[in-house]
């Protein structure tokens, strides 16, 4: 599952619209809860997203097992454990948290994460 997280001011419609737009991919199916702010989802962009809502007393749609947001739910739990575990977190390093916690969990599975950091440093960088 890939894994994107962006420090937001708020959780209404007018800030997330933005974010889910530049960083969503048109075609996405998104699965999310019942909280309002999401409920445009599937107009975005003249309806490039598939949308679908776990009710809030669900976190599996009971007829299809298929939807369901856990995996967000979890990938949120383990974020905030790795941020919490830092002493001394600071507000102003918060984005720098989550993108560290972002990059980690893309290369996991690798055995040369030390590689890929060099790899990504010189693509940021332009050091080619």
């Amino acid at each position: 599952m890939k894994c994107f997280m962006v420090e937001v001011p708020n959780r209404t419609r007018e800030t997330l619209e933005p974010l889910e737009e530049r960083y969503i991919l048109p075609g996405t199916h998104i699965i999310s809860d019942g909280w309002p702010a999401y409920t445009h989802l599937s107009q975005l962009g003249g309806g490039v997203y598939l949308h679908d809502v776990v009710h809030e007393r669900h976190f599996v749609d009971p007829e299809d097992p298929d939807v369901h947001t856990q995996n967000k739910e979890n990938m949120w739990m383990h974020a905030k454990r790795k941020i919490q575990r830092q002493f001394g977190t600071s507000r102003e390093l918060f984005p720098t948290y989550m993108f560290e916690f972002m990059w980690r969990n893309k290369f996991r599975q690798s055995r040369s994460c030390f590689g890929h950091f060099l790899v990504s440093v010189a693509d940021t960088y332009n050091f080619n």
